[in-house]
């Protein structure tokens, strides 16, 4: 019974949320626009650089494009935690509290919402980066597997941006307070994506930062959009996310789920 009504009151707080982001639709222009335009700059930019330096700019573009996906998602993912503090900030906190449904609703609530958003953002990034030149699986490939690589490039995408989201989730309520974590949160988001694969190969990073990039769970998810991409084998990229996904998802967001229920 308890599971029912953790499913039943989790999709109840999701519908919430998403009624909000029908309401306010410029809520949307950060994790939807923002991203494609993002897109457009760095491939414009590194591309035309790489290019210009030694290397075709079609295979760096084929390298550079996971890297942004996972870039973005990642920079999305603070505002699970800043709509929380939000919401608990307006009182909102304390009515849910008031509320006969486990504790974890919430927070589920929210990250349900999140995961259509991150879907949203994948599928359009990954269409403009079609426009761009980004190639899914070789061209001989039955068009049933090319879209099968496809879901998997959003569900990695997906799962990314939903385990670093818990993770600033636990983080924007241990601080307690918005302005301050709106402005810390985005500096780890930032650090993730650049000491990692996602804009250069680990072998090209400076010595210190390659052991951090090597277990970065960026680099795991951008290696994994390029390995579905290209036809590479996917598994350690494939294994160093899903623990990830699964090491974030469980402590951090035990602690979301205890700091959120916690009236101090």
């Amino acid at each position: 019974m308890t599971g029912g009504l953790l499913v039943r009151d989790s999709a109840l707080i999701t519908g919430r949320y998403l009624r909000a982001l029908r309401l306010t639709p410029g809520r949307l222009i950060y994790p939807l626009v923002q991203p494609l335009v993002l897109l457009v700059l760095f491939v414009s930019v590194f591309g035309n650089l790489a290019a210009s330096r030694h290397a075709a700019a079609g295979a760096y573009r084929q390298f550079l494009i996971p890297g942004i996906m996972i870039q973005n998602a990642a920079l999305t993912a603070p505002t699970t935690g800043l709509s929380l503090l939000r919401d608990a900030g307006s009182g909102l906190a304390d009515r849910f509290r008031s509320l006969p449904m486990p504790r974890a609703a919430v927070l589920l609530g929210r990250l349900g919402s999140d995961t259509i958003i991150y879907a949203v953002q994948a599928v359009l990034l990954l269409g403009a980066a079609l426009l761009l030149g980004f190639r899914i699986g070789p061209a001989s490939e039955p068009q049933v597997a090319g879209l099968a690589r496809a879901a998997g490039i959003v569900a990695a995408a997906v799962a990314f941006g939903l385990a670093i989201s818990v993770l600033s989730t636990w983080l924007a309520l241990l601080i307690g307070d918005a302005e301050t974590a709106e402005r810390v949160l985005y500096f780890p988001a930032i650090a993730l994506a650049f000491v990692s694969s996602a804009f250069a190969p680990v072998g090209d990073l400076a010595g210190w930062m390659r052991p951090i990039a090597r277990v970065n769970p960026v680099t795991a998810a951008a290696d994994l959009i390029r390995a579905l991409a290209t036809g590479a084998a996917p598994a350690w990229p494939l294994l160093l996310l899903a623990c990830w996904v699964v090491g974030l998802a469980a402590v951090p967001g035990d602690l979301a789920v205890r700091r959120w229920q916690s009236p101090s």
